[in-house]
């Protein structure tokens, strides 16, 4: 029991810390959305958002996700960190050679637009990633969250100069992510000496075939996971042009505030699960993901119409039809939040082929669905396509973990609060703005009623502070 008490300290304190570092500073960056929408054509948007998703698909080729196995290496095995960080630092600098090279040597045979911008925007903010996954593994998340809080101020400082004084449009949006990169890089090796190693020293050749051995097989997995989140972009792009993805662009932006508040959840769950040598935490797993899926198809409840009231009122008029296809993009988030979940599962006994198994069935039932339905239904297809994909992918994993986690949640309590979210989804369609708002107070009121526990639980321990004081 005690030693559950320490677990929720430490995913709490977890979830604190990256707050800090990625809520703050995603709600920053999603404010900044409607000046986009004012100042960016729908044309542009839709190109950048192509090339940035362009981006996501080379990612997991260029690092080999070689992060998460230092990761995985370095948070159970701290005295031994500094060899895993020179390989993983290793293996990124000479990857990162390779792919420049063949970007420029492509673009020299079928040019394409802001190909210089592109190879650093790549470049720059994989490093940045892969070394503050090195800062999660080495246990210094307070430099991780100060990192994350100077890229996005640096980001929108520039942002703002760019696109409203200096009219720069759609490049503004690639210089300032690419500066903002290099400046928190910078921060990162100054403040973290561990990361400080001799990249001139000679590669373990042995250590990075058994880190690669461990990471290679997520790589497949993390492009399955690129195509249930990015396909859509090509898709939509290729049957319905540039503006309708830039469109679907914005669409995006309000379901990426959803899944980074559950992206804080399982970073520090993470670190906490995957530390864990308990050989059957299926209670305690068990607990939490009971008040993972309340809270999770809570908010929806009321997310989803406030969503769309928010958008009729700020959003330029070009941009207001984005409202239409956010629900089912949120429905979709929530599920991608339960598949990363269940994949702890494959990190703590070294399974990770499993996890591109799931990942794949996942990632074939979007782009099926997407190209069947793009020419009935339009736009609404990609996220259709991106909810069903997450569904699929988080049911087998559940399957495939039972034995593992040995999670016993209310099934009949979770597909009824499913099938509300769902309700909720076709409702805001389908109503106005006045319908919208009543919708939104119900699911307000739904939300308490289903969290009453953990609201309660919170008040309590709020409270109790206060008397302390």
């Amino acid at each position: 029991m005690n030693d559950n008490k320490s677990k929720n300290r430490n995913l709490i304190e977890g979830i604190f810390i990256y707050a800090i570092g990625s809520f703050g500073t995603k709600i920053l960056t999603f404010l900044i959305v409607p000046l986009y929408t004012y100042y960016i054509s729908t044309s542009d948007m839709g190109v950048y958002d192509l090339l940035l998703s362009t981006v996501n698909l080379l990612t997991p080729i260029v690092t080999l996700q070689i992060s998460d196995a230092a990761y995985r290496w370095i948070i159970r095995e701290e005295d031994a960190s500094d060899i895993y960080i020179r390989a993983t630092l290793q293996v990124l600098f000479f990857n990162s050679i390779i792919a420049a090279l063949l970007i420029f040597v492509v673009n020299l045979v079928k040019p394409f637009q802001y190909c210089f911008y592109f190879v650093l925007l790549l470049l720059t903010s994989r490093t940045l990633a892969t070394i503050q996954k090195l800062l999660r593994g080495v246990k210094n998340q307070k430099a991780f969250a100060f990192s994350s809080i100077l890229y996005t101020v640096v980001f929108l400082i520039l942002n703002v100069i760019q696109i409203c004084v200096l009219k720069m449009g759609v490049r503004s949006l690639f210089s300032s992510a690419i500066i903002a990169n290099i400046i928190a890089c910078i921060f990162i090796f100054i403040i973290e000496p561990k990361l400080r190693v001799d990249l001139l020293k000679k590669p373990n050749i042995a250590i990075i075939k058994e880190m690669l051995a461990y990471s290679a097989p997520l790589v497949p997995n993390q492009l399955n996971w690129w195509v249930i989140n990015s396909a859509d972009r090509y898709i939509v792009s290729y049957f319905l042009g540039s503006s309708a993805n830039g469109i679907l662009a914005i669409a995006h932006k309000f379901p990426t505030m959803l899944q980074v508040v559950l992206g804080l959840f399982n970073s520090s769950w993470q670190d906490v699960s995957i530390a864990d040598t308990e050989a059957d935490p299926g209670k305690y797993y068990t607990e939490v993901f009971k008040k993972l899926y309340k809270i999770s198809f809570g908010i929806l409840f009321f997310l989803i119409p406030f969503t769309n009231i928010f958008i009729w009122l700020v959003m330029s008029e070009d941009y207001k039809i984005s409202a239409e296809y956010v629900p089912f993009f949120y429905l979709g988030t929530v599920f991608q939040g339960f598949s990363s979940f269940y994949g702890v599962g494959y990190l703590r006994n070294k399974q990770t082929k499993k996890a591109f198994s799931t990942s794949i069935y996942g990632a074939v039932v979007n782009a099926v669905i997407s190209i069947i339905l793009i020419n009935f239904i339009g736009l609404q297809a990609a996220a259709v396509a991106t909810f069903i994909g997450f569904l699929v992918m988080w049911m087998i994993r559940e399957k495939q973990n039972r034995k593992e986690l040995n999670i016993q949640y209310d099934k009949l309590e979770f597909w009824v609060m499913f099938t509300i979210s769902l309700a909720i989804c076709i409702a805001a369609n389908m109503l106005s703005f006045a319908g919208n708002i009543i919708l939104m107070i119900v699911g307000g009121l739904l939300f308490i009623i289903a969290n009453r526990d953990i609201i309660l639980l919170v008040l309590g321990k709020v409270k109790q502070k206060l008397i302390k004081k």
